[in-house]
């Protein structure tokens, strides 16, 4: 885990986790949708208690004018297939709260240890698909899509497990908090780490040691989530 590159990576390291079976493409908007849909999204017993007072507009919404929806919804329900976007970390994890208690099993958040490991595997590879970048195995900046493609479509951003749109398409929220380095001027609270590149980042933040962090009540476009099933 992590690389010499950036000092967010520092230091390059071994670690173990657990069994998981993670998902192999991003939620997308068609999944998201049943959720939000549906009365669940309106039940507080899907959400953490700041992520309730977030809904309620009692903490800072980044600018979202209606928390009741994810970011740009009307428009993003034309594209089922696509990765949901514009959501939030408490979003992402009453979703998996909701998820859980359904599937009867427990579903939730991968951390970034989880996430770096089922995009490089064991061999340190910088991208999911080997040692040197090349836009056309991606959807990143210099693809020149500027916008999401179709979850896990693009068959050449595959990690040695499979798993799908790690290195491009969206960002994606990790349970794992993040603790700011010395100098690093960051919005007061607490910051989740977000993984993955984008369509919106360049190959550097594409790498699969990048890391990133947002408060939990940020949303962006080119920032979503996947989930995993713990094996227990």
């Amino acid at each position: 885990m992590g690389s010499r590159f950036h000092v967010r990576e520092q230091p390059a390291r071994q670690v173990f986790v657990n069994e998981i079976d993670m998902a192999n493409m991003p939620v997308t908007v068609g999944q998201y949708e049943t959720f939000v849909e549906s009365d669940a999204y309106q039940q507080e017993r899907w959400w953490s208690k700041p992520g309730w007072e977030w809904y309620h507009g009692q903490s800072d919404g980044w600018g979202r004018e209606n928390r009741k929806i994810p970011d740009a919804w009307t428009i993003q329900k034309r594209r089922i297939s696509h990765p949901v976007v514009g959501i939030s970390y408490f979003e992402a994890e009453a979703y998996c709260n909701w998820l859980s208690f359904y599937k009867k099993k427990v579903i939730r958040l991968p951390d970034e240890k989880e996430w770096e490991y089922a995009a490089r595997g064991s061999d340190s590879r910088p991208y999911p698909w080997g040692e040197e970048f090349d836009p056309v195995l991606t959807n990143t900046l210099e693809s020149e899509r500027f916008d999401t493609v179709e979850a896990a479509t693009m068959d050449t951003d595959a990690s040695p497990f499979d798993v799908h749109d790690m290195a491009g398409n969206v960002q994606e929220w990790t349970s794992s908090l993040y603790e700011p380095l010395p100098g690093e001027l960051f919005p007061s609270g607490d910051l989740h780490v977000s993984r993955g590149g984008s369509f919106n980042d360049t190959s550097y933040g594409a790498r699969t040691s990048y890391r990133r962090a947002y408060p939990p009540g940020y949303f962006f476009s080119f920032l979503g989530f996947r989930v995993v099933v713990e094996n227990r």
